[in-house]
């Protein structure tokens, strides 16, 4: 080197110093394709997890995977409890899985639209807020929660007392609200049978939707909620209309 000149830097210091980020530049994290790869062969465990962050980060996710658990996995949802061949099914035919989001909406709005696609509900409304001493408006959003889940609660109470009048409710207290369950004895039921019944009681539990659905059917047969004590072609019938057999 040059009197009072700096010293040239190595060649090995140079490649160490270009590899360095800049000063400033911002810091970015891996993608997901970038830690999985496409196309990359992945484990059992690696599977459950992508497929439990997707439902995560996406309803219509979740509601294609329970869609697919339900119609090809009996029920299960839970991902973990499935094979491989099962999860990397899902992944590449999940686009093509077509589900129908529920629309959201608060419970004014229900009661907006049910004043306006049933005269008989507006009249009940309406009554039941000159009962309660309340005349401020019908507009059900200047109403608070409490105040309309209350109408909604009398009104289905009122229509339950119609019903019973009527003979039309089941003749057993399983339809109230905490009522106990009793566990049918399944050791007598054929084979044919015990497997629709778990089909419906998997299918329940698949979503709250479900469950109201079976309840409507069994209610509308006068029967308690229990699968178990329905007989075959009622079973039949039920997992037919759901689109299961």
């Amino acid at each position: 080197p040059g009197s009072g000149g700096r010293p040239p830097l190595r060649p090995a210091l140079l490649f160490g110093l270009r590899s360095l980020p800049l000063v400033g530049a911002p810091l970015q994290s891996p993608r997901m394709s970038e830690i999985v790869p496409a196309g990359a062969g992945m484990d059992r465990d690696n599977l459950v997890w992508q497929i439990k962050e997707l439902q995560k980060s996406d309803p219509v996710i979740k509601e294609q995977w329970a869609k697919f658990a339900m119609t090809e996995g009996g029920g299960t949802k839970d991902p973990a409890k499935h094979d491989v061949a099962f999860l990397q099914r899902f992944l590449e035919i999940r686009e093509t899985i077509q589900v129908s989001m529920p629309v959201q909406c608060n419970l004014a709005d229900f009661f907006r639209e049910a004043c306006k696609q049933s005269p008989t509900f507006k009249t009940a409304w309406s009554m039941y807020r000159q009962g309660m001493g309340d005349n401020r408006s019908d507009d059900p959003s200047r109403h608070s929660r409490e105040s309309l889940t209350g109408a909604l609660e009398f009104m289905a109470q009122a229509g339950m007392t119609m019903m019973s009048m009527g003979g039309m409710s089941p003749n057993n207290d399983d339809w109230q609200p905490g009522a106990k369950r009793h566990k049918s004895d399944t050791s007598q039921i054929p084979p044919e049978k015990l497997a629709l019944v778990h089909k419906v009681k998997d299918f329940q539990k698949s979503g709250e939707e479900q469950k109201q659905a079976w309840w409507a059917f069994a209610q509308l047969h006068g029967q308690n909620k229990d699968p178990a004590r329905f007989e075959l072609g009622q079973l039949q019938e039920f997992l037919t209309m759901q689109g299961l057999l």
